[in-house]
């Protein structure tokens, strides 16, 4: 996360949203600073801040679902910027790729999957994420969708009278454009359990080619009860490493570029 105490607010950078080019803006124009690691979230931050920072302007982007898989897939295919395969980056040495980020990785490698086996194999209950646990918390949200527009937006609420554009982040490498290209009839069905609750809960959509979906009940079920579990655990159970092996990313070179200063 980022916090600026010049401009008084915070940023929490959630997994393939943008949060490292945002990130890196804040940081260059706003005087922004890493605060505990880059995808902490709020109830981290709440023990750490005081009063005065608790008031701060927060907020955070939201990306469809489906579009992440997608994203999350085609990284670990081309293995973006040898993520995936440095030991600095693997969450037991502080960074944030974890070992079932790594088995998803070997799986697509050694077995040469396509997104469907990829999704078959790995989607087995409804999808959630850092999200469900960010959210609420927030002043302000960023669609992904409307990033440009949104990012601008967040900042003249923050009290940034004249924000400057957020850059153009590099795309994804091999993503096609048509998202039907990846969610194939073989995998519809199941992309609906999948995704359904989350898309339902935050306004997006499926296809509009998927006509007459219908969100099976016992998908929201669990998408409920597993949300009230994983809230719990991230809360109460999880430990976070305490370390910073985040060099070779923006965040790292964030970090490091505040220690010169320092």
């Amino acid at each position: 996360m980022i916090i600026s105490h010049k401009y008084k607010f915070l940023f929490i950078g959630l997994p393939f949203s943008a949060s490292s080019a945002i990130s890196k803006e804040l940081h260059l124009e706003y005087e922004g600073e890493p605060l505990l690691r880059k995808h902490s979230l709020y109830h981290e931050f709440k023990k750490v801040a005081t009063k005065e920072e608790q008031e701060y302007f927060v907020f955070a982007v939201l990306r469809n679902p489906m579009e992440i898989a997608i994203t999350v897939y085609e990284k670990m295919k081309a293995n973006a910027k040898g993520n995936f395969t440095n030991p600095k980056l693997f969450a037991e040495n502080g960074g944030h790729i974890t070992k079932k980020h790594r088995a998803r990785f070997n799986f697509i490698h050694k077995n040469n999957a396509s997104f469907q086996q990829y999704f078959l194999r790995f989607f087995t209950k409804p999808y959630d994420n850092l999200s469900s646990m960010t959210l609420d918390n927030c002043d302000f949200v960023i669609r992904y969708e409307n990033i440009a527009e949104d990012y601008f937006s967040a900042l003249k609420r923050a009290g940034i009278e004249t924000p400057k554009p957020l850059p153009v982040a590099n795309k994804t490498a091999g993503k096609k454009q048509d998202i039907l290209g990846y969610y194939t009839d073989d995998i519809k069905e199941k992309s609906i359990a999948i995704f359904g609750p989350f898309i339902e809960k935050y306004n997006y959509s499926f296809p509009v080619e998927w006509e007459g979906v219908k969100i099976p009940l016992k998908s929201k079920i669990q998408f409920w009860i597993l949300g009230i579990l994983r809230k719990l655990n991230h809360k109460y159970f999880k430990k976070h490493s305490e370390k910073f092996g985040l060099e070779g990313t923006i965040y790292g070179e964030i970090q490091r570029d505040q220690q010169r200063k320092d």
